[in-house]
């Protein structure tokens, strides 16, 4: 019995999904990091968040980021510094050493991605980054 096109969908993302999370996962794992920690790193390195923003971008609890925060400082990674335009809020930004191995990470997460889709034709990689972006707006998408 063949698969319903939407179960099929859903099976192939899903499928998508588990290959970049492996992928993911195998170089953080290099880097001495857990995948949440070397998300973590990813999110600072661009946005300089807050405790709340990085649970929503984390889809964890703030009580999670106290503890990821905790072993990145640690380890010297990041800082904490308060917001300048609101003292209650804590934002989280990378160290000299943190901005280094986040780069290595995303330089690896990056040479990994780009050598599998290499042997693609322009055409069809352009074709694929066309259907990549309207599958991330569809899922960013809330129910109205």
């Amino acid at each position: 019995m063949a698969a319903e096109p939407d179960d099929e969908l859903v099976e192939t993302l899903i499928g998508l999904f588990r290959e970049i999370d492996g992928l993911f996962s195998t170089a953080s794992r290099r880097l001495g990091l857990t995948p949440q920690q070397a998300q973590l790193l990813c999110f600072t390195r661009h946005l300089r968040p807050s405790f709340g923003e990085l649970a929503t971008l984390l889809h964890c609890d703030k009580t999670n980021v106290t503890g990821l925060v905790d072993r990145l400082q640690r380890r010297g990674l990041l800082t904490r510094q308060t917001d300048p335009h609101d003292r209650r809020v804590t934002r989280v930004h990378l160290t000299s050493e943190g901005e280094a191995l986040t780069g290595r990470f995303q330089q690896a997460i990056d040479t990994t991605l780009s050598s599998r889709f290499s042997s693609w034709p322009t055409a069809q990689r352009d074709e694929l980054l066309h259907l990549l972006r309207s599958a991330t707006s569809a899922l960013r998408a809330t129910d109205a």
